[in-house]
This record gives structure tokens, sequence and C-alpha cells, in this order.
């Protein structure tokens, strides 16, 4: 046969089986996926392995890829480093008890180190293909090499060929090509059958298989009941050898293989307690039942996102916690048998219908009915078989309306609601009937139809009367119109009624609120949320009603969930705030441990029974569909709840779950100080529980890492570090950061979950110590006390002897510094003479040849200010006032030069100008601002002077010149010295990118 159309007929076979699955609705794996697009090198795997720490290995065509359900992490070959991963196509990898991993290809073997992140070659193997390993009770390593068992010891690093003790020649005489364990037994496939080596008692023994006829056994293993199973890939052989008879018996022939029509190879298989998992080349994953001998199919089902990612599989292998790892064509997929909560059953067998689910209900022949918005349809669980009722143009109609919104299945009658009126199905006589106004059912829209336990049937509108009912007594349908406690009522649209455990009936309002009836009473409570009304109530749409055990009444709405204990009248709210995905929700139900399940618009909640703790159920748990519609949640008769979604039906039994389903192992994964990864070899972050720091080593991050397979990239952590902080820190951010930290000794605690409202799970410690100077430790203290307790006695007996020469030095020494400080600052009085007087006789000469009227001004000016220079050089201080006069004088005579390009605003009251100030000073502030700064009239200096709060402010924009040539830099450290003498309070300099300041205290 061609190759192209082998190929044809193959994926035609491929693809009926995908739409003969979807049709089957077969129970429900949910497969995790892992592609290129994860973090994978590549999509070939050749081999899969669990380390000691719980993360997975795969071994792809160009690299190692380590997995910790977050992130992939690649060790790939590195030319020319030999402590890179090893090189060429790796065809085993193994994990001993002691945690020991090993990688072995056609390169030889290598091991991993995990203290320094590196591969080790092992010599024993240089240049030899790797194809299989085992380990030994005693720790040795059994090791399948060139066809060929070797036993290696690694504490020797040497190998030596396996032997059996009563024919020391065996296994020279055998081809192996596969090895397997089962306790002391060890199976190893070879030409026309299988060997078993007993490592107890050192012998081995061949076991012959007709059905080979001498063909090689690639993969051979023991079930749970103790039998043999190999395959044969090229053949498409896959045989099971029954322990008790011998006999043989072809699987690929078994009815439930073969009408599958299954002829490509079988390729690899595990046993777990229950199952032998088989993986082919083109037919997906089988799983056989050792027990019942029950066949079960897991192939690729387009409607179902948690199906198996393709039928094209390569190898498998089983994790410590029962996980099932699957490579396949494009990367890997994994699940785990017992953890499989949820199954999904679509209203329509076909894959392109509209799966939109409604209203559910189980007859009494234990058939599911469903409403969608195309139709109504019953299905049968056990033959997986659909009957359609659907109104098609140009024939009878089959219901009323194709949107059909709720059912209810009683006794012979299933009661359908659509969005045109009620049908009532006989099961018995197979007719559908339309009820009409006659039957005082008239032709409305119709939200659902609940029943309570006096077998009350009720209708439940958004149009008319808003509510029917019938009355079983009676035998007739009224409207709430005509029932004395519920008349009240009329009109108002109802989505549910709902019957408590005290038979009280609570009616959820489309729109208006809800309502609570007691028949024995004949009394009502109505509640409805408006701007005066009750305010804890935010939404009048009430979708579904439970109750649970303690008595509190649960609904639904489009604003979170609200819980009414009418005991003792207290008022429940679960929203986003609390953990909720959304706060659009709508299917409700409580289990048998007291814990709600809430369907929302992102997905399933379910909240323990504490009310604080949330779980959340989204797409990596296969759900086709996140979106739960306004319609209320069921439960079958055997227990399984069933949410309808936007895509098919979720039915699951609840009290499968267990909250340790999100249980998985997490670490400290690294360390790093002052941003830098720590020294200490990451690994023992996971192997010890301490670490100290140096003294000054405490700015820290401590790196995070959760193997969370089942919800990969949905990690939550929670940690505090006790002695630093009391509340605990929950985020999704795996680095903890602290900065600062004072020296001592500290306790981190940390978990990690799958949810940010679920923390039952183990809490970890890891102690930090921070290492503390040598002068902040308790005994450098001690010592200092003791030594200043000495050093202050003979300081006291000197300062008797020297405090009269003591205070008569201060005094000399006080007067000296106020001296040196006056000298200073007169000297910088004086440095106006030359400096002012050269720019003023420059200007005055310019003013003399054009404007003698100004020189004349001018003049006069200046004198004025040497007059006051003169009359103020022998006091310490002047009036505020008089420094404002003068300098104005000397800011005329700037302003002469500068024109426009320098402006002073003086605001001083009468009262501040009384104070006073050294004589001068403002005069050298402003000379010193025209110094520093550029003047020009298109950017002006502008200076500034006012009080505040007891201080001058004089302060001048910055646009400072790039070199001052007669700056000393000594005027306002002379002033600041003065000023230490003349007042309490200190000069103020201040600076930043717009302006300068200077805040003189008034004296």
């Amino acid at each position: 046969m061609p190759r192209l159309f082998r190929h044809i007929i193959n994926t035609s076979l491929l693809w009926v089986m995908i739409f003969s699955e979807a049709a089957s609705q077969s129970p429900a794996i949910n497969f995790q996926h892992l592609s290129v697009s994860n973090g994978l090198n590549d999509g070939i795997i050749n081999a899969i392995v669990q380390d000691r720490y719980g993360y997975m290995w795969f071994a792809s065509y160009g690299a190692l890829n380590r997995y910790n359900g977050n992130g992939i992490k690649k060790y790939e070959h590195i030319m020319g480093d030999s402590s890179s991963a090893p090189g060429g196509i790796i065809h085993s990898l193994f994990c001993t008890g002691k945690g020991s991993l090993y990688a072995g290809g056609d390169n030889g073997l290598m091991e991993f180190d995990y203290t320094h992140d590196r591969f080790n070659r092992i010599s024993a193997f240089h240049h030899t293909r790797i194809t299989g390993m085992e380990e030994l009770a005693d720790g040795d390593l059994l090791v399948l090499a060139d066809n060929k068992l070797y036993r290696y010891y690694p504490g020797e690093k040497r190998k030596a060929l396996l032997g059996d003790k009563q024919q020391p020649g065996f296994f020279k005489n055998h081809q192996l090509f596969s090895l397997s364990r089962k306790n002391q037994l060890y199976y190893a496939g070879t030409y026309g059958g299988y060997i078993i080596y007993n490592s107890q008692t050192g012998q081995a023994e061949f076991k012959s298989v007709k059905a080979l006829s001498g063909e090689k056994a690639d993969v051979v293993i023991s079930d749970a009941k103790g039998n043999i199973w190999l395959n044969n890939i090229f053949t498409f052989r896959l045989l099971k050898v029954d322990k008790q008879t011998g006999d043989e018996i072809s699987v690929k022939d078994l009815p439930a293989i073969s009408e599958k029509g299954v002829q490509q190879s079988f390729l690899d298989f595990i046993a777990d307690n229950d199952n032998v998992w088989i993986v082919t080349s083109l037919t997906g994953l089988i799983q056989y039942n050792v027990h019942t001998g029950d066949i079960q199919f897991h192939q690729k089902n387009i409607l179902k996102p948690g199906s198996i990612a393709t039928n094209i599989l390569r190898t498998i292998y089983c994790s410590v916690d029962g996980t099932i790892w699957v490579s396949l064509l494009g990367g890997v997929d994994y699940f785990h048998p017992q953890k499989n909560l949820f199954d999904f059953i679509f209203p329509f067998a076909s894959y392109d219908a509209n799966q939109l689910a409604r209203g559910f209900a189980e007859d009494k022949t234990g058939q599911y009915w469903f409403t969608t918005g195309d139709g109504v349809t019953r299905y049968n669980p056990l033959t997986k078989q659909y009957q359609i009722w659907r109104n098609e143009e140009g024939k009878a109609p089959a219901i009323y309306y194709n949107s059909a919104r709720a059912v209810l299945a009683e006794g012979d009658n299933v009661w359908i609601a659509t969005g045109k009126g009620i049908n009532r199905y006989n099961l018995s006589t197979g007719k559908m009937k339309f009820m009409t106004a006659s039957d005082s059912l008239p032709p409305l829209f119709y939200l659902n139809i609940n029943k309570d336990s006096k077998g009350k049937i009720w209708f439940c509108s958004n149009m008319s009367d808003g509510l029917f009912y019938l009355d079983p007594a009676e035998n007739k349908i009224q409207s709430i119109r005509n029932h004395p406690g519920l008349k009240k009522y009329t009109g108002f649209g109802v989505r549910r009624v709902f019957e408590d455990s005290k038979h009280r009936l609570w009616l959820g309002f489309s729109g208006k609120g809800y309502a609570m009836y007691d028949p024995e009473t004949g009394q009502s409570q109505y509640w409805y949320h408006s701007k005066n009304g009750d305010s804890s109530f935010n939404s009048n749409l009430v979708i579904d009603i439970t109750e649970d055990q303690q008595g509190v009444i649960w609904l639904s709405t489009f604003d979170g969930v609200r819980g009414v204990d009418r005991t003792n009248n207290k008022y429940y709210w679960l929203s986003v705030k609390e953990g909720l995905p959304s706060n659009v929700t709508n299917g409700i139900r409580t289990d048998s441990l007291n814990r709600l399940w809430i369907g929302t618009s992102s997905g399933l909640a379910m909240v323990e029974k504490d009310r604080k703790s949330i779980t959340v159920f989204d797409a990596s748990y296969g759900f086709p569909g996140m979106e739960f519609p306004e319609h209320q949640a069921h439960q079958t008769r055997d227990g399984n709840f069933i949410f309808p979604t936007n895509k098919g039906y979720v039915r699951f039994n609840p009290n499968s779950y267990s909250t340790s389903y999100n249980q998985f192992p997490f670490y400290i994964s690294a360390f790093a100080v002052g941003g830098k990864r720590n020294s200490t070899a990451f690994i023992n972050f996971r192997n010890s529980n301490s670490l100290n720091l140096r003294p000054g080593e405490n700015f820290f991050t401590i790196m995070l890492e959760g193997l969370n397979y089942a919800n990969p990239g949905k990690t939550w952590y929670a940690y505090k570090l006790d002695g630093l902080e009391k509340d605990w820190h929950i985020t999704q951010d795996p680095k903890a950061v602290y900065t600062s930290v004072p020296g001592g000794k500290y306790t981190f605690r940390y978990k990690a979950a799958s949810s940010p409202g679920n923390w039952i799970m183990e809490e970890k410690v890891f102690t930090i110590t921070v290492g503390k100077y040598f002068y902040k430790t308790t005994g450098f203290y001690i010592g200092l006390g003791i030594l200043l307790s000495l050093l202050l006695y003979a300081v006291y007996r000197y300062r008797l002897q020297q405090q009269g020469k003591l205070f008569s030095l201060q005094g000399k020494a006080q007067q000296l510094e106020k001296e040196k400080a006056q000298v200073m600052y007169e000297s910088l009085k004086q440095q106006l003479n030359p400096h002012f007087l050269f720019n003023s006789l420059t200007s005055l000469s310019g003013l003399i040849d054009t404007d003698q009227r100004m020189a004349g001004d001018f003049l006069k000016q200046m004198s004025k200010i040497y007059r006051y220079i003169l009359k103020s050089r022998d006091s310490e201080t002047v009036k505020l006032k008089e420094e404002i006069d003068f300098v104005q004088t000397y800011i005329s005579l700037q302003q002469t030069r500068f024109k426009e390009g320098l402006k002073v605003l003086i605001k001083v009251s009468d009262e501040e100008g009384q104070k006073k100030i050294p004589p001068v000073t403002l005069q050298n502030l402003v000379e010193n601002a025209i110094k520093h700064n550029i003047i020009d009239s298109d950017s002006p200096l502008v200076i500034e002077m006012f009080t505040d709060n007891g201080y001058l402010v004089v302060k001048n924009n910055l646009q400072k010149k790039r070199v001052v040539e007669t700056s000393n830099k000594q005027g306002l450290s002379s002033l600041q010295s003065l000023y230490s003498y003349l007042s309490a309070k200190p000069v103020i300099i201040e600076e930043d990118t717009v302006e300068f300041r200077i805040k003189l205290p008034l004296i």
C-alpha cells in the first residue's frame, strides 16, 4: 500500500474515533498539556522521570527539561563543556532511592550534581548506549547498556556484567531490549520471550513466549496480579501472559480493542494497582483494568479541552503520587487516575451543535433530560443514546419553543419550560402535550419549574402573574393571585421556588429581591434592596437557592451570594473579596460535608464549611466552558451534582473531593543577598531549615517554588517573617523581599496552595539568623558599660582637679571665637569697597557720557551707601528697616547696571522692621546672588525678601554661572559663625533645582 494512501486511511480512522468518542461521553480524565509553548526544548520526549524533590524531568531530542508545575528549566549540551547535559539522544532517566539522578543515552551515562547544578560523566560507561536502568536493594544500579545488563557500583565507580550464580555466562548469551522491576524481580525483554532475574537469590530464568516466534520483546512488565505484559513494536503485537495458566492472550484481538480497528503499534505500557496503561502510535491511550478486564480508550475529543492532546503517543511513566505522564507528538500530557473529579456531559452528540446547557432532570427510568437554546434532549447514561425534541421548519412543532429553560421529571410526567409555554411529556405514552390557558398555564416565557415536599409543582415566569402552581390534592393549576399567603407577590416575576428544612418556601424574584413564606403561620417576609432599604443586599435578581446544615439559606445573585440565618437573625455575604472568581453567581448546592458549591461566570467555587476557605476550579480542571449560566444546579439520585455551563454540563460527586487534592511539594528554591544569588548551593535550601547571614547582609530575597502540577501556573504563596511581621503575605509572586532587617534570629513561615482562599495544608519554617556587628551585641554593651564606668570615675577625679582651669579657658576661648567671627565678618564688609567701588565707577563713567543727570543721582546713592557703612561699622546689629533702606539704595545702583535683568521684591511689615540683623547682611546676600547667577532681561534674576515665623527669608531663582571668578566661598560660612553668637536659632541655607534660599533669624 502506498505510504500516502496508508496515511489517509489512518487519518480518517483517527477522526472517526474522535467523533465516536465525542458521542460516547466516556468518563472524563483531565489531561494537562505541556508543549514547546510551555517551555519544552522540543516536542519529542524519549524518557520521563521524577526526582527526589518531585520535579519532573523530560528527555527530549535536544535537551533535558526540568518541570516544576510553573515553568521549565532546560539543560542543553554545550560543546566542550563536560559538565553540561549529555549530548545525543537520551533513552533512559532514573532516580535512585537515595535521590541520585541518572541520564543514559547514546553517549553513555551521566549523574546530575544537585549541589552545583551540573552533570558528571560516569567513565565506566563511556561510549556505550544506555537504554534502561533499575536499582538493586543494596543501592547498586542495574544498567542496560549495549543490550547487556551491567551492575554498577556507585561507591567504587565501576561496572561488572551481571551474572547468574548458577549459570555464570547466562547474560552473555542473551541480547536484552528492556528492563523493569517489581519488588525483588527484574524483567528484561529478549528474543522470543523475557528473562526474570531474582535479586535475592541471584538467579535468572528465561521464559519463552510462543507468540513472539523468535521476535524480540521491546517492553516487559508485570501487573498488579502478576500477569506479564510484552510487546513487539514493529509487528504491532501486545501480549498478556496469564500468571496462573500461562496462557498467552493477544490484547489487540480483545473485542473492545479489535472493534476499534486498532492496528497501530503498542509502544509502551505501565501498570499501577488497578490498570495497565498502554500507549499506542495512533489510537491514543488504552486503560485495561486488570481486575475486571474492562478496556477504556482515552482519545482526543475536540469537545473536551481536558482530553488527551493527540492520539499519537510515545512513552509513559507513573510518578510517586500516582500521576501518569504520557509523551506524545508535540510534548507531554499528564493526569491522575484517582483525582479526576469532574465529568462532562453534552446535551447533543454532535460536536458542532449548540452545547449551551440550561435545565436538567432525571426521570424515573434514570435517563437525563436537558433543556437548551436549541431544543430538548433525553440522554441515556448507559447506552449513551440521545433523543431530541426540536422544532424544524416544515414539520409539526415538537415543543412550544426551541429555547427551553427548565425541566422537571415527576412520575410519568416530564414538565418542560420554554420561552413560549409549558410542555408535558408522558413517559408511558410517549406523547407531548402543549399546556394552554384552558389548563391555567397560559403561553408565557417560563424560567423554571420546581417541586416542594407536598408535591406541589411551581411554574416560574417573568411575565403575567409570575407564578403558577399545580396542587396535587385538587389536581388543578392556579395562579399565585389565588394563593392566600403569596398573592401579594403577584406579577413580581419568579426565577426559583425553594423549600427549606422547616417547609418554608423561599421565592427568588427576577429583579425584585426575594421572599420567605411560612405555611404554618401564613406569614411572609420580604427583602428588597433600595437606596433607603436593606443596604446589605445588593442584588434583586436571585438565580438559585440552597440551605446548609446550620439552616442558613444561601441565595445566588449577580452580585455575590447572600446568606440568611433566620434563627440567629444574621446575614452573610460571599463575593470576589472573599475569594469567589466572580460576583456573577448562578447554580448553588450544599454537599454532605456542609460545603457550598457555586457556579459563577468565571468557574466553579467550593466554599468550605467555615465559609472562609474557598477553592476555585477553572479551565485547568478540564472544563469545556468556564461560564456557568443563570440556571439552578441539580443533584442526581446517586448523589452527583449537575451544573449547567455554556458548553455542556459538569457532573461530579462532591464527596469525592478532598482538599488534599490541592496539596503539593513546595520549597525555598533559592536565596539572594543584596540582589545577588547567595553563594550557598541552591539545593541546600530544600534540604536544610536554616541559614546564617553575616552582619550587614540584611537585604535579601527568598524565592519560593511550588510543584503544582494539577493547576500549572496558578500557585499561591503565603509567608511571613516572625520577629519582623505579624501578618501573612498572600500572593502569586514567588519572591519574598526583605530590606534593612535588623540583626537577630527570625523564623520564615511559608506555604503554598492552588487557591488564595484555601490554606488547609502543611506549613514550613526556615530559620534565618542575621549577624550583628560586634558593637551591637549584648556582650559588647556589658563590657562597654564596665569600661565606661571606670572611665567616668577617672574623668570625675580629673575634673575635680581641672574644673577651675577649664572654666577659665572656656571663657577665654569663647571670647576669642566671638572676636574671630566679628573680624571675619568685618573683613567681609570691607570687601564691599574694592568690588563695589570698581563696578560702580565703571557704571558711573558710562553714565557721565550718556546721562549726566542720572550720573549725579548715581553718585548720591553711592555716597549714601558708604555713609551707611561708616555709620554701622561699629555696631553688632542694626534695625531690619534701616538695613532694608540701605539695601534698596544698593539695589537701585545695581538696577542702573542690569536694568530689567534684576528684580527685587521686599515684603516686610513695620512691626518686623523693628527687629535687628547684622549690618550689611542683605547687601552681601544680594551681591552673592548677583555674583553666582546669570542676569539677563529675557531671564531676569528675581530676589525676594520676606519674613516667616521669626526669620527673614531671602531667596532667588537659580540660573547659575559656570564660573564665578571672585568667589572665595567664605561669606555664608562667616555669616553662620557670627549668628551662632547672636542668636540661638541657626542660619538655614536651602537649595534645590529651582531656587536658592537663606533664612536669617531676626534678633
